[in-house]
């Protein structure tokens, strides 16, 4: 995935405010609203984040991007957790769910595809290994457009 210097910038401000609030942060991006740009950051944390935690993280990122003046012009900040279907951001955030399911989208295509979907083989550096249907597809994770987690809902369980 790409970086952005405003990005960068923006992370190393949010990070250490995350920090008394005993939130991590997970990942950033921009979007945007009309002629708005749009602030998405994404927090996680041990034990869950509720819409209570988002709320205090936006009141006290948006204190702290407003004081560093790091933002150009009008912008509006979304918090959010990352969700049962969480996007990654860099490959070791991938590392805890080997065995999971993942749905990795390339810029450019490899091997003629840009779409992979199966479970998580492994993670071997900057590198994702994805199984599909017993054939493993290793992407160097710059290669990564975009990548999230994809939730499987157990299977009801049927009355015998």
């Amino acid at each position: 995935m790409t970086h952005h210097p405003l990005l960068e910038r923006l992370a190393g401000i949010a990070a250490p405010a995350l920090e008394p609030l005993g939130v991590t942060l997970w990942g950033m991006e921009f979007a945007s609203a009309g002629s708005r740009m749009v602030v998405r950051l994404y927090i996680d944390a041990e034990d869950g984040v509720s819409i209570d935690t988002c709320a205090k993280a936006s009141r006290a990122l948006g204190v702290v991007f407003d004081a560093e003046d790091v933002m150009p012009g009008a912008y509006v900040l979304e918090v959010s957790s990352p969700g049962l279907e969480r996007r990654f951001f860099n490959a070791g955030q991938m590392l805890p769910y080997v065995g999971q399911v993942v749905d990795v989208r390339l810029f450019e295509p490899q091997d003629g595809r840009r779409h992979l979907r199966g479970p998580l083989a492994a993670i071997e550096g900057e590198d994702v290994l994805v199984d599909e249907a017993g054939q493993v597809t290793r992407v160097a994770f710059p290669r990564v457009k975009s990548a999230h987690l994809v939730h499987e809902f157990p299977e009801p369980r049927t009355k015998a």
